[in-house]
């Protein structure tokens, strides 16, 4: 099968911090990803040795912190230097199924297809330490690459597109297109999300918000949990990410309720939507809904339309990515 390249982004750099996995530059120039050839966005020397500077699976002389090249299993996350380890590896790789069995079965919809397994970093430290050094390099501000076992990991599989044209008629394996973990006794007790990632091959297929939606119906069945959100500070591309998230969510929530309200409660909209207050505060300012001062703050509901207007959204209509009918927790 043809290497596919795939184009990104990469955001830039303002700290340096080589032995906690942090530098202000890109010190993998290239990874390979199963079939695909991937710039990572961020420096990782997490991958290394911190004493000799030799990448740590395979021991071997190179370059302090700098690697043209590196191979990763895109079912275990397995890596090597070298293209001919990783393609013996692929051949005998124990993830590499029709149907992944790590973990525990989570989320199953049929239809798309889309598998989340739950997996946790105490029974799968391996694979865990694996995910967090591959997410690290599309993640700026991910610090917890090895000690895993605090951590659970929901992972989402998925029929690569580009697998499908090669196979024909014979399904191909699920693979992992991106994850979020979860720790397990956080400072926050309403911290629902530690990190998320889509990997680069799958983006732009509304997956971030698959998994967002996954993350606040597993909230939902968490006691303390039901008013959640992700851990703070969010990195910029996280807030992004929410912020386009939450908004296209409120939308038709205050569409629907409040619309003529002259009185409008934050608590309110958090019991309906499950989100905090200070949230949904934050997307109410991004969406230019509400001007707040010390003393008072004025919505302007006239704006919400004007609002959906510039982004093609139905306010009487709600985006779902996920099937509640699909859930197995």
């Amino acid at each position: 099968m043809a290497v596919k390249q795939v184009e990104s982004s990469s955001p830039n750099f303002e700290t340096d911090d080589p032995r906690g996995g942090a530098i202000h530059h890109k010190n993998i120039h290239m990874v390979h990803f199963g079939d695909y050839e991937l710039e990572p966005w961020y420096g990782n020397t997490a991958y290394f040795n911190p004493k000799s500077g030799s990448l740590g699976v395979d021991q071997e002389d190179g370059i302090e912190w700098e690697l043209e090249h590196l191979h990763v299993c895109e079912y275990c996350f397995k890596y090597s230097t070298k293209a001919s380890n990783m393609i013996r590896h692929r051949v005998a790789c124990t993830a590499k199924k029709e149907l992944p069995t790590i973990g525990r079965l989570v989320y199953r919809d049929d239809d798309s297809p889309f598998i989340i397994r739950k997996v946790q970093g105490y029974q799968h430290p391996l694979f865990c330490q694996n995910l967090s050094l591959f997410g690290k390099i599309f993640l700026e501000d991910k610090s917890v690459y090895y000690n895993v076992e605090q951590f659970d990991f929901y992972v989402l599989y998925g029929l690569d597109d580009n697998d499908i044209s090669v196979y024909h008629n014979k399904l191909p394996d699920f693979k992992p297109m991106g994850f979020f973990s979860k720790e397990l006794s956080p400072w926050d007790s309403d911290n629902n999300l530690a990190c998320i990632c889509v990997f680069p091959p799958y983006q732009r297929k509304h997956l971030g918000s698959l998994l967002i939606e996954f993350s606040y119906a597993l909230a939902r069945v968490t006691p303390g949990q039901y008013l959640s959100g992700p851990e703070f500070p969010l990195s910029p591309f996280g807030k992004v990410t929410y912020l386009n998230f939450w908004s296209r969510k409120l939308a038709p929530v205050l569409a629907q309720y409040f619309t003529g309200v002259k009185t409008l409660r934050l608590q309110d909209i958090a019991e309906i939507t499950g989100y905090r207050k200070e949230d949904i505060m934050l997307t109410l300012k991004y969406m230019n809904l509400i001007d707040s001062t010390p003393r008072k703050a004025q919505l302007y509901m006239g704006n919400l339309y004007s609002w959906c207007e510039s982004r093609g959204l139905n306010p009487n209509f709600e985006s779902c990515m996920l099937k509640e009918d699909s859930i197995l927790v």
